[in-house]
């Protein structure tokens, strides 16, 4: 070992010592060191230090109230309030705790407790600016708006150079609808703080809220020449520039930001945020990539990069990122949300319900863990328990398009089709300017069998947001119902104009052409699509479907199994390739696919019939046939398949009577189908009534003579002849 570096470990050694025989000092150091990480934002870090002073000495108040700090930078608000009650029960004129605890109990809507903490404050100094303020808050979250207005002034009384206080008390006088009044407080903000940069922001929020944003550009511009590295203005600056259409300057401001303020996260993460909110997804997932590695102690970078990778459905990687975060020492909230989301993308919907319920437990003041959790539940087939969680996603945001529209589709297959357009009508009412609320009622609209008016919807959603895949793709479905498929070609062909990389975008496109029975353009768009993302949802299909179109069947196998290795809960992938299989006389691989298509989907009529068919016509338990067609027979009551299925398990049951009551159905809703009048003919001719056997099996050789039972209806009427 070397002279300098012996000389370093020693000295390490010696201030180990040093200040394990002083607890005093240790504990202080402790404290010292996670102060600095705490300022540098490295929160992590900063909580290992805090604990440790708090295991030298756990009654070391200052320890704990750092402690409870750190949670909440780090979004555990739950054990942040039991560190600043620990804090206080230490040291109880800990105002400052005092007062964050009464925060947090605002947060829980627990207004009496918290009004009893700030009063503990103001009972031992009635002139502590900041205990009027958090009072004020206490009756805002109360409903209370004069009395807030009253503790927001004195507090600004007290100290006129808190700029935070003139916000309050504009945003207060704004919800009443008092517009002057607001902006002539934050006029007075300024006037009191000229050379302040969050007063500055302040009033150009205000301005940015009422659409000013000619004023609001003016006093961010101020804000920025006050200080040069202020991040904050620059941020508003950005959002202005998306507001008026300037991405190109938005984007400039953004990538300037790193170099201005390179360790803040607020800046660094600008750019790839801004790329999320303007759906340019992509871009967005190379910039947190690029960031990722260059920060890779900053997990609310990976969050927003797995968050990037979901919107992509870019599984494996997203796979990776999603376990590096579970690995890292993080309480960030996000990290069992994403996780949650993760879990439902890959399809393991009993593990993302019980990752999400704990996520909306941990924060039950947000909507977006119910909401998911609703999703999987409703993919677990608990439809009362997902319009629970949907609707409690919808009592905390009022309005949240993507609950509504679930929960609308929900309600209308159990024919509530009233509450479904309550739903969507109040997601509207809610969210005006907001393309996904039109694509909602228009989902809803079609569930109902509106087509005409969710066209109309879908229109509306497009004015607002020319490029919305989900409008752009409710489109292509309405379109494609209408027998209009040109008109989608047309609309998704100008939004892909915009954004030639959009895989999704491909995709829609080569379904629209599909339609038209363009083979040619929609296969070259379909895999462009899986060229840009090799994992784009149902690409492989809809090549099937294009090889079936031509006559490739067996390339469409192939087809068909790529999409069921990339998507293995596909139901309709499994259903599909069986029917196919079975064309082909291959039994056996028909019966795996339906069996792990019903086992996917144990509520889908048409599985449920194909399969008791399969198992009634090609060996199989009649019985277990016959439980399958009546659960068809259940779900869809007026369906003519499930109907025959039933009548015909019946048959092979004996039970003639019941066996022509049923296939009767079927005849009715399609009589010149040869397989039910065989059907009804064998039932007939099974309970004694040769006559009406002998009519109804030579009704279906006249219209079909080549039909898959032929042979045996001519067999069956030779027998009755003879």
């Amino acid at each position: 070992m070397n002279g300098p570096l012996v000389k370093y470990v020693a000295a390490g050694m010696l201030l180990s010592v040093a200040c394990s025989s002083d607890p005093n000092k240790q504990k202080r150091s402790y404290v010292n060191s996670g102060e600095h990480y705490f300022q540098r934002g490295e929160y992590q870090a900063a909580l290992i230090q805090f604990r440790n002073a708090i295991q030298v000495d756990p009654k070391y108040s200052e320890a704990h109230f750092q402690l409870a700090r750190t949670y909440l930078n780090l979004g555990n608000r739950d054990t942040a309030m039991r560190e600043f009650q620990e804090t206080i029960a230490l040291d109880p004129a800990n105002s400052e705790a005092q007062l964050q605890l009464a925060s947090l109990l605002l947060v829980r809507r627990e207004f009496d407790r918290a009004r009893t903490a700030v009063n503990s404050v103001l009972s031992a100094d009635s002139k502590n600016a900041k205990a009027h303020a958090t009072l004020a808050g206490t009756y805002v979250a109360a409903g209370d708006p004069e009395k807030a207005i009253s503790e927001f002034q004195k507090a600004i009384d007290l100290d006129p150079a808190t700029v935070e206080y003139y916000s309050s008390l504009s945003a207060v006088r704004l919800a009443l609808g008092e517009t002057a009044a607001a902006e002539f407080i934050s006029l007075q903000s300024v006037q009191h703080n000229p050379n302040s940069v969050d007063a500055r922001v302040a009033l150009a929020e205000f301005y940015y809220s009422q659409r000013k944003l000619t004023e609001a550009e003016a006093q961010i511009k101020t804000a920025s020449q006050l200080d040069s590295h202020a991040v904050l203005p620059r941020l508003l600056l950005s959002q202005v520039y998306v507001a008026t259409g300037k991405l190109a300057e938005a984007e400039n401001v953004d990538t300037a930001l790193k170099s201005i303020a390179p360790d803040d996260p607020r800046a660094y993460q600008a750019l790839g945020q801004l790329y999320m909110s303007t759906r340019q997804i992509e871009k967005a997932a190379a910039e947190f990539r690029s960031l990722a590695a260059g920060k890779p102690k900053d997990s609310s970078v990976k969050a927003y990069l797995l968050e990037a990778l979901l919107e992509l459905n870019r599984l494996d990687e997203a796979a990776a990122v999603d376990e590096a975060l579970l690995k890292a020492d993080t309480l960030d909230p996000r990290t069992g949300l994403l996780h949650g989301r993760f879990l439902l993308a890959t399809g393991k919907y009993q593990q993302a319900a019980d990752v999400l319920a704990k996520a909306a437990k941990a924060d039950p003041g947000s909507p977006v863990p119910y909401y998911l959790l609703g999703l999987a539940q409703r993919s677990l087939g608990l439809a009362a328990l997902a319009k629970t969680s949907l609707g409690r996603a919808l009592e905390i945001r009022p309005g949240m398009t993507e609950a509504s529209a679930v929960l609308a589709e929900l309600d209308n297959k159990t024919g509530a089709t009233g509450e479904s357009e309550r739903l969507t009508r109040d997601a509207l009412k809610a969210n005006p300017g907001s393309a996904d609320a039109y694509v909602a009622d228009a989902r809803a609209a079609l569930t109902r069998g509106d087509a005409r008016h969710a066209k109309a919807l879908i229109e509306e959603a497009l004015k607002r947001d020319p490029a919305s895949p989900r409008a752009l793709a409710t489109l292509v479905r309405v379109c494609s119902q209408e027998g209009s498929p040109e008109q989608a070609v047309g609309r998704v062909s100008t939004a892909l104009a915009s954004h030639p990389q959009s895989a999704g975008l491909h995709f829609l496109l080569a379904l629209s052409y599909f339609g038209m029975k363009d083979m040619a353009n929609s296969e070259a768009n379909v895999k462009e699509a899986i060229r840009l993302d090799p994992k784009t949802p149902d690409a492989y299909t809809l090549l099937a479907n294009i090889d079936y179109a031509r006559g490739a069947t067996e390339q469409a196998k192939t087809h068909l199994r790529k999409a069921i290795e990339l998507n293995p809960r596909g139901v309709s992938n499994y259903l599909a390739l069986g029917v196919w299989c079975a064309k082909d006389n291959a039994w056996d691989e028909a019966r795996k696919l339906w069996e792990k298509a019903h086992d996917l989907d144990p509520e889908s009529p048409v599985i449920a019939d194909q399969l008791a068919f399969l198992y009634l016509e090609h060996g199989g338990d009649p019985g277990v046939a016959l439980s399958l067609a009546q659960a068809a027979k259940r779900s869809a009551p007026d369906s003519a398949p499930a109907s025959d299925t039933l009548g015909w398990a019946y048959y092979k049951m004996g039970s003639a009577a019941l066996a022509v009551a049923q296939i009767q159905q079927s005849v009715q809703k399609d009589p010149a189908n040869p397989v039910y009048l065989y059907h009804l003919g064998m039932a007939y001719k099974a309970s004694g009534n040769t006559h009406s056997a002998r009519q109804l099996l030579q009704q279906a050789l006249r219209r079909t003579p080549d039909f898959i039972y032929a042979a045996d209806a001519r067999d069956a009427l030779s027998k009755i002849s003879n």
